[in-house]
């Protein structure tokens, strides 16, 4: 496959359903509703990148920094966090972010799903999103002994179209990893995809043995069924409007869509005869409704947009799961007889690259080290001082003054806290992150991650500039409690750090964030400067109740519309403690059967 269908084909002609974005779920809802007899056009503003090595390949985040393959976001300067401006990368072109991000597969809780169907949208619980979510996936289990590695094939799809599986080896730092967590009174898991994911457990991968390359949504769900002729896909097609009018009982039916095709920025427009399905990801859906006409009437009238549709809820209650790494050097080049193997070579020459490359296929090789250990945890697991926060917590929550419908939100967190659900998350990689070249020596590092913020920010179209990228600002750390349980774990990994038996392994004094970042205030400082994106934006479209800011009902349809409806992670109201693409592509999955059974398909 090197081409896509050409420009003609599609403008100013008629298709039953018009998906707008050719992402995760993007390409999935499209795939499922082409099994039946309806035709579907998927809008794709970024390239194809058909058989690409950069997105199939490991290793490859420096060249998929690219503008062609990343849209780059950038967030407006942090009020709440040293006026920093936080980088936000996201897929670009066909498969989304599942062709750019980090391979890992895991599930949330059982009870951050089920919080979807008790802040009111009756069907999205953890029993639905296990039976979607395994529909998409097709977990291939390790033919060989990986030494401490389970899993639970029960908690794993077996059919689906993304393969996952696990590497072929692991590092021999997964071993004292897990022991010194045990010490520290941190249990091991056996998988996290079971919905009792507090602990240390293993993650599958997006990796499609024998070669173990990338399986994501474009190779997984499009190409097998690519020729369909009722499948049409138009990449490089840039959505500026859904087009609208309302019908007798004053609700907005979407009647086409209207985007900029190629280089040359060509002016196109195509009818939906059904449905308008907005697909575009938590960043770029809410500015498409707003560009539309949908949304906060007062942000719609900054941009001189003719308000269509009034609703408030559109491009709020952002959030977003942060990451930085704490890094350490290796004191020992063995543990118990095995060599301690890093990725650093990787980052020193273009020729240890290479060389690696050419093994990776046969299972062999550095670039198959990846992570080595993720544990979803609970404050308390990690920290004497859960308690004291969780007080503060709900002392600067009872004095705010916020709306009916995050305070909803806000007591089922503090539930989720009570109850020691997972709120933090601990990823291991044997290596320097950021990746920084130190030409001796092996490093690793503890990525740590707030998965439950309390602080929510909004996504809205840019008034200066409507069809450019939306102005972000996630009002990172706005929520004390989020930057204090950071620093609570920052320093659990210091402590980790000199635990047996990985004290014996550790250098104990951590290169990052160094010597000089001693007290709570030095690292809380520290976190504020060097705190980074997941791509796990989620909360802009949220699936609410109407009165409690919501923008789309279960049904995934956005109030006062008849057929226009958002199908992406921008639906969840509330984070979960895990990585979201398993969620991506359960929601599409779920949205598709919504569809057909609305249409009788």
């Amino acid at each position: 496959m090197t081409s896509l269908v050409d420009i003609d084909k599609v403008a100013n002609q008629e298709f039953d359903f018009i998906v707008i974005g050719g992402g995760t779920a993007g390409l999935v809802l499209a795939t499922r509703l082409s099994e039946a007899p309806v035709s579907v056009l998927v809008l794709e503003a970024g390239g194809a990148h058909l058989d690409d090595p950069v997105l199939l390949h490991p290793f490859q985040m420096l060249a998929q920094e690219s503008p062609k393959y990343n849209w780059r976001f950038q967030t407006v300067p942090q009020t709440f966090s040293a006026n920093q401006q936080y980088y936000w990368p996201r897929g670009k072109g066909l498969g989304g972010s599942s062709g750019i991000n980090r391979f890992l597969w895991n599930k949330p809780a059982r009870v951050h799903i089920d919080a979807f169907e008790e802040l009111g949208n009756k069907g999205w619980n953890w029993d639905s999103f296990v039976k979607y979510s395994k529909r998409s996936e097709r977990f291939i289990a390790p033919d060989h002994d990986l030494d401490v590695l389970t899993f639970d094939i029960d908690s794993h799809g077996t059919k689906g179209p993304i393969v996952t599986s696990f590497p072929p080896f692991l590092s021999n730092l997964e071993r004292p990893i897990q022991q010194a967590m045990n010490n520290l009174g941190i249990n091991s898991i056996l998988d996290n995809c079971t919905g009792d994911t507090s602990g240390l457990g293993p993650s599958a991968y997006i990796m499609a043995p024998p070669d173990y390359f990338r399986s994501y949504a474009t190779n997984g769900y499009y190409a097998p069924v690519a020729d369909r002729k009722n499948l049409t896909v138009l990449a490089n097609a840039y959505v500026t409007e859904i087009v609208t009018k309302q019908d007798q009982n004053g609700k907005l039916v979407a009647t086409g869509v209207k985007f900029l095709h190629g280089e040359e920025q060509k002016v196109c427009e195509v009818r939906a005869s059904k449905e308008v399905c907005l697909c575009a990801g938590a960043i770029k859906s809410p500015q498409i409704l707003e560009l539309s006409g949908i949304g906060d009437s007062e942000v719609l009238a900054k941009a001189g947009i003719e308000v269509k549709l009034e609703l408030p809820g559109v491009g709020n209650n952002v959030q977003e799961h942060l990451i930085t790494g704490v890094s350490f050097a290796l004191k020992a080049d063995d543990c118990d007889g095995y060599e301690l193997q890093t990725m650093d070579p990787l980052l020193r020459t273009a020729e240890a690259y290479e060389q690696n490359m050419q093994l990776y296929p046969q299972g062999k090789g550095l670039l198959h080290l990846s992570a080595t250990g993720m544990a979803f945890l609970p404050l308390d697991a990690i920290s004497n001082n859960a308690s004291k926060l969780y007080e503060e917590l709900k002392k600067d929550i009872d004095t705010i003054q916020i709306s009916s419908g995050l305070r909803k939100q806000y007591d089922l967190q503090l539930e989720h806290l009570r109850n020691q659900a997972p709120s933090l998350e601990i990823l291991v990689v044997p290596v320097l992150i950021p990746p920084i070249i130190i030409p001796t020596g092996k490093h690793m590092s503890f990525c740590v991650a707030l998965n439950a913020p309390f602080s929510r920010g909004t996504i809205h179209v840019n008034p200066a500039d409507p069809t450019g990228n939306p102005i972000m600002d996630p009002r990172v750390f706005e929520r004390q409690y989020d930057l204090a349980s950071m620093v609570e774990l920052v320093k659990f990994i210091r402590k980790l750090a000199k635990t047996a038996p990985l004290n014996d392994v550790l250098d104990g004094n951590d290169i990052r964030p160094g010597p000089t970042v001693q007290t709570d205030e030095d690292i809380a400082e520290w976190l504020k400067k060097e705190m980074g994106s997941t791509f796990h934006t989620i909360g802009t479209c949220s699936m609410l109740p109407l009165e409690d800011g919501g923008v789309v009902d279960p049904a995934l349809r956005v109030y006062g519309t008849s057929n226009l409806r958002v199908v992406d992670l921008s639906i969840m109201p509330l984070h979960v403690g895990s990585h979201t693409q398993s969620l991506a592509y359960g929601i599409a999955e779920q949205a598709a059967d919504i569809i057909k059974t609305e249409y009788g398909l």
